[in-house]
């Protein structure tokens, strides 16, 4: 599966046909805003595209709005909300009920082939960590009340980070009952930070609260976001994390590809997008997703990359 990332649940079905066909895709990712548009969602289903639906855990800037007291706190004590990015606390009971009605939607108003777990970590900005970060800079959390309870004064980041972990994961889980409820065989992947075990001095849990020892076993595959020119790294970064993430989780890859840039930046050169490409195909066991439709739909350069490296139909394993 090569699935073209289309959020905007407002672009018609042609559009995402076109641009999808013009780049060698057979997948699109949608997300649960596609419920507001019933028009595709039958469109999508009597498509020639599988679709991969898309779930955001933690983040949902509508009803943090709504519930501005259930966003999280983060390290330097201010509300989890920098730019587009806002998140919730992972133990806001009044947060995750609400946002489970939200998912419960979604998986009625449409049949996936595949389910993404989106934003299933704490607040962490990792798009602006740059290489030579130092770890106590990376503005994280939730470090409100609930989750600093019963920690004695300094709380110690560590011990936080595992109690992070521990409550994302039981968020992880609550949403794959919620899948199962409604599509017991759907494969379900959960998106990871693209930061190996040790960078940052173990950031990726204490940080994000991914624990993939822990999350593995939920899930049946993982989904990198292998974008090694957002975080300033090097397309060999991206292997050395693939097979590291296999090795500690026991479960395939479903790599995101960074085909634009981000944040109305000058668009990624055509050669930047092939040495990621070539990282990523080499370890994408069932496929990979690309970064995004609008990014890529008027780069003929880029459309041409992608459709002149679409695999044949043996080349791409299943999930049994």
């Amino acid at each position: 599966m090569r699935a073209l990332s289309c959020l905007d649940a407002g672009t018609s079905f042609e559009r995402i046909d076109e641009v999808a066909r013009a780049a060698g895709m057979d997948a699109v990712v949608i997300g649960d805003a596609v419920a507001t548009n019933p028009e595709l969602c039958a469109q999508l289903e009597e498509s020639r595209l599988r679709v991969v639906l898309n779930l955001p855990l933690l983040f949902d800037p509508e009803l943090l709005a709504r519930r501005p007291e259930t966003l999280a706190v983060t390290s330097t004590g201010g509300r989890a909300s920098v730019g587009w990015l806002q998140m919730a606390c992972p133990r806001s009971e009044d947060f995750w009920t609400d946002r489970s009605d939200v998912l419960r939607t979604a998986l009625a108003a449409v049949r996936p082939d595949m389910v993404s777990l989106d934003f299933a970590r704490t607040f962490v900005f990792w798009e602006r960590v740059g290489p030579d970060t130092r770890p106590e800079q990376i503005e994280h959390g939730c470090w409100c009340p609930r989750c600093l309870d019963g920690l004695e004064p300094p709380a110690d980041r560590e011990e936080l980070g595992r109690r992070a972990a521990q409550a994302v994961t039981a968020r992880i889980g609550q949403a794959v009952d919620l899948v199962r409820e409604s599509h017991p065989d759907v494969p379900i992947g959960v998106k990871v930070v693209p930061w190996r075990m040790a960078d940052y001095d173990g950031a990726r849990e204490w940080a994000c609260g991914q624990d993939l020892s822990a999350i593995a076993p939920l899930v049946d595959f993982l989904m990198p976001m292998s974008y090694s020119a957002l975080i300033g790294r090097p397309p060999a970064y991206l292997r050395e994390m693939h097979r590291e993430l296999r090795e500690t989780a026991g479960r395939p890859l479903m790599p995101w590809l960074q085909a634009a840039a981000l944040d109305g930046s000058d668009p990624l050169p055509v050669d930047e997008i092939a040495a990621m490409l070539d990282a990523i195909e080499h370890d994408a066991e069932l496929g990979y997703c690309v970064f995004h439709l609008d990014g890529i739909a008027d780069r003929p350069d880029v459309l041409k990359l992608l459709a002149t490296r679409a695999p044949t139909s043996n080349d791409v394993k299943e999930i049994v």
